[in-house]
């Protein structure tokens, strides 16, 4: 009767939860057609102001997601790539008198917000104006709007400047207490991703990298800092360490940070003065999304240059990030077509599957083989698989803060035999042919034989890894030897190594590949392909539906499922990055 109950339960709260996301997929619907309907390009009149609101997060691209306003999900999103396109129309756009930034909590990764910076002093070169304000100022959006000719905020405003941290999660104690053992298999003193699930702390090796690396990221952005505020660096550390977020706003006016303290209200009036309108007309702002909406005349050369974007973790559990399958369809396609001279890879991933890793890197070569040079371009990480798809191309491009290398693998299987016999009463039973019938087996530890093979699996997939960089680097295995090991490089410390060819922009990338196949005229075709709202929808429906019950159901303890349903799913081989968190 108990399981009648529980099963009619389920059935009427699937029905209810099937009729509600019915119900806003057609709301959705009639609201996107009436959208589409009405979304013509984006006009500008004279003395527009170019809005880029410092909001949510900062992705490599612009992603529609219709699923959001489903579940309610207001996480905002800022493409870096249409940011840039918008700084670029915003150059040239007559109409457009200069551009006001907007920190209102921006999450992103240092190298993309150099590609910013970059793009905010090109525009710079046209004349027009760039104002920041403020109420209160992260320190990596402090960063990008030190780039402005002026820098305002709130008289009772903060702004926050102590330095890089870093932090890991580690999940050995948690997995201790539901019964859970990680079998781990690695090479590379420095592979770090392991820690977690065997670990409490950070090792010394580990400590010893970040250490070094986030230095070198700090240090980068000190000169930049000091460059646009004409604050010395030794004085910009000394700041730092006066905890800056605690300081009276005068202060911070006082030591050089902004130009001004100023209220909202007295902030647009100056707005407007700048652009010339008087103070009881209302400023047009247009944001990024509007500006890059502008079509721009039509390239009709017939040859072109394919960017394609690896972004997020190599065949994750989870499905988001980089799909190898699809991606290794895109590159053939583009192996194929006879217009595409080059290939310029977009890469910001920490890695993830081995094998997924060498399916891409394989579908690479055949593109240089077809005579296509490749250049890869590198954001915020391109490290362990992120830098074994990026190894073989004929030219590296990457930031200074780009966290690269990580050349290393590691295996995971997991051991549930606690969780399943002791907290759940579970026991296994059966019969096999053959001794590894049931390898690998996650109900019960691995026996010693079995360990020992697979350490002497992952160890293969580590010298296969190696080879493929040192190949493609044009270095002597043992020289790449010395520099894997699993470390974590910083892109300046990567180009004096030998890791990285040069130190700049995606920008820069395309116009060294341009000339590398002796391209005048080219146009740009990017891969994959950006799917539309219905599209999307459509792909997200399943898997988003499915999450949101699961956290209604789980609440908090959703986090727990999640982290063992990866750990199940999780590709035995990986080439993967550790999951740090830098602020």
């Amino acid at each position: 009767m108990k399981k009648f109950f529980t099963t009619m339960f389920a059935c009427v709260f699937g029905v209810l939860i099937a009729g509600f996301v019915m119900f806003w997929i057609m709301i959705l619907s009639f609201a996107g057609i009436a959208t589409l309907s009405s979304s013509a390009e984006y006009q500008t009149s004279p003395k527009t102001i170019l809005h880029i609101n410092l909001s949510g997060i900062l992705t490599e691209r612009t992603k529609e997601d219709p699923m959001n306003m489903i579940f309610g999900d207001n996480t905002e999103t800022l493409g870096l790539d249409e940011t840039l396109k918008a700084i670029s129309i915003a150059k040239d756009d007559k109409n457009i008198s200069g551009i006001y930034i907007e920190a209102n909590g921006l999450s992103a990764g240092v190298a993309s917000i150099n590609a910013i910076r970059d793009a905010l002093n090109d525009f710079k070169e046209s004349g027009k104006f760039i104002y920041a304000y403020g109420d209160n100022y992260s320190q990596r959006e402090y960063y990008l709007s030190a780039a402005a000719d002026s820098v305002f905020m709130n008289p009772v405003g903060m702004l926050d400047f102590r330095g890089l941290a870093s932090e890991i999660t580690f999940y050995k104690n948690l997995m201790e207490k539901v019964g859970i053992e990680m079998q781990v298999f690695k090479v590379g003193t420095y592979k770090s991703a392991v820690e977690p699930y065997i670990a409490t702390k950070m090792s010394e090796a580990n400590k010893e990298q970040t250490r070094i690396y986030m230095d070198a990221i700090w240090s980068d952005l000190l000169t930049n800092l000091s460059k646009s505020r004409s604050i010395p660096v030794l004085q910009l550390n000394a700041y730092a360490d006066t905890l800056l977020m605690t300081k009276a706003p005068e202060t911070i006016l006082k030591y050089g940070f902004v130009d001004k303290l100023i209220y909202r209200p007295a902030f647009e009036n100056l707005l407007k003065e700048k652009v010339g309108i008087d103070k009881d007309k209302e400023l047009t702002l247009a944001s990024v999304k509007e500006i890059a909406s502008i079509s721009q005349p039509k390239n009709n050369a017939k040859d072109k240059i394919a960017v394609v974007y690896a972004v997020g973790e190599i065949d994750g559990a989870s499905g988001d990030g980089i799909n190898t399958e699809k991606l290794v369809k895109d590159l053939t396609k583009i192996e194929a077509d006879k217009n595409i001279k080059a290939v310029v890879l977009r890469v910001n991933s920490p890695g993830g599957s081995a094998f997924g890793s060498e399916q891409v890197w394989e579908a690479l070569e055949q593109i240089k083989k077809a005579g296509k040079p490749v250049v890869a371009s590198m954001g915020d990480v391109a490290a362990s698989g992120g830098y074994y798809i990026s190894c073989g191309a004929n030219r590296i491009f990457a930031e200074p803060t780009t966290l690269t290398g990580s050349i290393g693998i590691f295996g995971l299987i997991p051991n549930f035999g606690n969780l399943l016999t002791d907290k759940i009463g579970l026991t296994f039973d059966g019969v096999k042919t053959n001794k590894y019938g049931t390898f690998p087996n996650v109900t019960s530890a691995m026996t010693p034989d079995e360990r020992l093979q697979m350490q002497q699996y992952v160890e293969r997939g580590y010298e296969l890894f190696a080879s493929r960089c040192a190949e493609g680097r044009h270095m002597d295995i043992a020289a790449i030897k010395k520099i894997a090991e699993g470390r974590v490089w910083d892109g300046t410390t990567a180009k004096k190594i030998g890791l990285v060819d040069e130190l700049g922009s995606m920008k820069d990338a395309i116009e060294w590949i341009a000339q590398e196949a002796n391209m005048e005229k080219y146009a740009l075709e990017e891969y994959p392909k950006k799917k539309g709202i219905f599209e999307e929808l459509m792909e997200q429906f399943g898997n988003k539906t499915k999450t949101a019950v699961l956290k209604s159901y789980l609440g908090s303890d959703y986090i727990y499922f999640e982290t063992l349903k990866n750990m199940r799913e999780i590709d035995p081989l990986q080439c993967r990055m550790e999951d740090i968190v830098i602020y």
